[in-house]
C-alpha cells in the first residue's frame, strides 16, 4: 500500500497537470471499487467542474472543485492514478474510473484488487473517512512533548504505535521500520517506556525519511508507480525493511524480521535497543487529536 511519501509524489504530480483543469466525461468499469461512489453521481457532479487544488491528508488524496465538492480517494493496496493522452492509456489493464480532461488528457484509476475508494462529497457534506484520521507528520502541532503525551501510559509495542493512523496519519510498515532503525529505537519497546528525548529523535527521524522518500520519488516495492508511469527510488536506500538475513549497513549484523500485528517487522538487534524501563503507572488510553 503507497504510503505518505507516495502518495504524496502522487499529489504533487496531479496538482502539477490537473489543477485549472475541468472534467469532461466520466466513465466506470463493470467492476466497482471497494468504495465507489454512482457513476451517475460522479458525471452530474464532475461534468464540467474545475479542478482548483489537488491535497492530501494521510494516505488519503482530495481533489478540491470549484462548486466545493471534494473527490476523495484513496489508492487501497494496488490502486494508481495516471494521466495522459488517451489512445497510451486506453490499453492500460484493470482500469475502473476515467475522466477525460478539457486539454484532451485523461485521469485513469488503475486497481487490480479493487480495495481503492473513490468518493465524492457534496458541499458541506461532512467528509467522514477523514474523521479518523490523525495528525500529519508534518504538521507543526505534531511535537515531541505531544507523541509523549499520547505514548504515556501505553504498553503498546512503539512499531504498532507509529503505524496506528488515528494518532499519525501517513505512517506504514517501510516506513515505520525505517525510522525506528534510524532512531535506533527496538520495535517491541512499550511506547509510553520513551523519553522526551527519544520522542525528539523519534520524530526528527520521521520528518527526515519521509522528506528524503519524497524527493527520492518514493519507494517501489511491488505495485507503487507515480502519476507519470515511473517507480519510486527510495527502496535502494532502504535500511532493514525486506532485508531479513542480510548484514546490517551499519554494524554489521544480521537484519532480522519478526511479526507484529500481522506485519513483518524488520530491525537491527544490535543497532536498535529495546527499553525495559521509563515510564510507570501504565494504563489503557484513547488517541486524543
Amino acid at each position: 500500500m503507497p504510503e505518505l511519501p507516495e502518495v504524496e509524489v502522487i499529489r504533487r504530480g496531479l496538482a502539477a497537470r490537473l489543477v485549472g483543469r475541468r472534467f469532461l466525461k466520466v466513465s466506470a468499469s463493470d467492476k466497482p471499487l471497494r468504495q465507489q461512489s454512482p457513476l451517475s453521481f460522479l458525471q452530474s457532479r464532475l461534468a464540467g467542474n474545475r479542478l482548483t487544488a489537488v491535497k492530501r491528508k494521510g494516505k488519503y488524496l482530495l481533489f478540491i472543485l470549484e462548486d466545493g465538492s471534494t473527490l476523495l480517494v484513496h489508492l487501497g493496496m494496488t490502486g494508481r492514478l495516471m494521466v495522459g493522452e488517451p489512445g497510451a492509456l486506453a490499453t492500460l489493464p484493470h482500469v475502473h474510473l476515467r475522466v477525460s480532461l478539457d486539454n484532451g488528457l485523461e485521469l485513469v484509476f488503475q486497481d487490480v484488487r479493487r480495495f481503492g475508494r473513490v468518493l465524492l462529497f457534496e458541499p458541506g457534506v461532512p467528509i467522514a473517512p477523514l474523521a479518523q484520521v490523525g495528525r500529519d507528520p508534518f504538521s507543526r502541532a505534531v511535537t515531541a512533548a505531544w507523541l509523549a503525551g499520547e505514548a504515556r501510559g501505553r504498553l503498546r509495542p512503539l512499531k504498532n504505535f507509529l503505524l496506528d493512523g488515528r494518532i499519525l496519519a501517513g505512517l506504514g510498515n517501510i516506513y515505520a521500520c525505517e525510522i525506528l532503525f534510524a532512531a535506533g529505537l527496538h520495535p517491541e519497546t512499550p511506547a509510553g517506556r520513551l523519553s522526551l528525548k527519544d520522542w525528539e529523535r523519534v520524530l526528527k527521524e520521521t520528518r527526515r525519511i519521509l522528506a528524503k522518500a519524497i524527493r527520492r520519488g518514493g519507494t517501489t516495492v511491488n505495485d507503487y508507480l507515480n502519476s507519470q508511469g515511473e517507480t519510486g527510488l527510495f527502496q535502494f536506500e532502504l535500511m532493514v525493511y525486506g532485508r531479513a538475513g542480510e548484514p546490517c549497513r551499519v554494524c554489521g549484523t544480521p537484519i532480522r524480521r519478526l511479526v507484529q500485528a500481522g506485519r513483518s517487522t524488520f530491525f537491527c538487534p544490535a543497532c536498535q535497543k529495546l527499553k525495559r524501563r521509563g515510564r510507570q503507572n501504565i494504563t489503557t488510553k484513547t488517541p486524543r487529536h
